[in-house]
């Protein structure tokens, strides 16, 4: 009967020692404009993420030219944060750098570039006009970054279940070996 109670002890134990990492994150489901789009001149910038988000994100915008934040009106609801720009963006390209703050009370944050040509700009660039929505395949090419503001380090729970684990074994032979004999 004690080597079953030892046997469940020390499973029950290893349960605890191996932390499962359950990723419950939410990510960018879809942006007005989209990352490296090249749209026509806007003042809006719409970001739809896979679940509801808390209160407390945040949303900047750049001009890639310059470190400067571009000045506008910051709007969240449920799964959607908008900026509104106080201006309606020139020819040029620019950087959105959005916060949130998930469900489960992770900060996520995440980066991504985009493009303001008006016909005007596309006409004198070149003899044959570029539509509006192609990609710029010569320009840098930047992907949509999503990350976790912090990582959570498991290794302190590792030590502290094999610590316990050593603990349960210890008990095991000098209390519950000890009555037996």
């Amino acid at each position: 009967m004690l080597r079953i109670n030892y046997l469940l002890l020390l499973l029950s134990g290893m349960l605890l020692w191996c932390p499962v990492q359950v990723s419950a994150h939410t990510g960018l489901e879809s942006s007005t404009p989209l990352a490296d789009e090249t749209v026509l001149p806007t003042k809006t910038i719409t970001l739809n993420f896979e679940t509801n988000i808390e209160a407390g994100g945040s949303i900047q915008v750049f001009d890639f030219a310059s470190s400067d934040a571009l000045k506008g009106t910051f709007t969240q609801e449920r799964r959607r944060m908008t900026f509104q720009l106080d201006r309606e963006l020139t020819s040029g390209r620019y950087r959105v750098q959005w916060k949130i703050i998930g469900t489960d009370g992770h900060p996520i944050e995440g980066t991504y570039l985009f493009n303001i040509e008006t016909q005007a700009t596309a006409s004198e660039t070149s003899d044959q006009p570029k539509p509006i929505q192609q990609k710029d395949v010569d320009a840098e090419t930047v992907k949509t970054t999503t990350s976790p503001a912090e990582e959570t380090d498991f290794f302190p729970f590792l030590i502290a279940g094999g610590l316990f684990i050593m603990l349960l074994f210890f008990f095991y032979q000098i209390v519950l070996k000890g009555r037996t004999r």
